[in-house]
């Protein structure tokens, strides 16, 4: 794997907001992809949060830390129901209700959360460019 000399998304935030509306859609498009070819090969991800997507170069990001990513079998046994993994605020409230994590857990992470780190820095700056 290549080093990813640019860091995380989260890292990165502040210069997402000064891309050109194209160059962000085509980042949320390679996460999503991304995100996609995981969840093809039937595997949840589990730990799917800004400071796991690494930017390269360019619109080229990549997820990373696919250390707690499990097949989706492994959920539907019942003694890995109540498993918690991940970073909480990230983490789908029904997986925080006990159960098992889904494709769709990984999807409440991407949407749920990372949309609001987005909304968050870009009310920050307002406010400050306002100031």
């Amino acid at each position: 794997m290549d080093y990813a000399k640019n860091g995380s998304l989260k890292k990165n935030l502040s210069d997402l907001i000064k891309d050109k509306w194209i160059h962000k859609l085509r980042k949320l498009e390679t996460i999503i992809n991304g995100l996609d070819i995981i969840h093809q090969q039937k595997m949840i991800h589990c730990d799917f949060h800004h400071g796991n997507i690494l930017t390269r170069y360019g619109t080229f990001l990549s997820i990373s830390d696919l250390g707690l990513c499990k097949p989706i079998e492994y959920f539907q046994l019942t003694s890995k129901r109540n498993n918690i993994y991940g970073v909480l605020p990230f983490v789908a409230p029904e997986v925080l209700r006990g159960k098992p994590y889904t494709l769709a857990s990984d999807i409440y992470s991407f949407c749920g959360n990372l949309h609001l780190e987005f909304l968050h820095l870009m009310i920050e700056l307002m406010i400050f460019n306002l100031a």
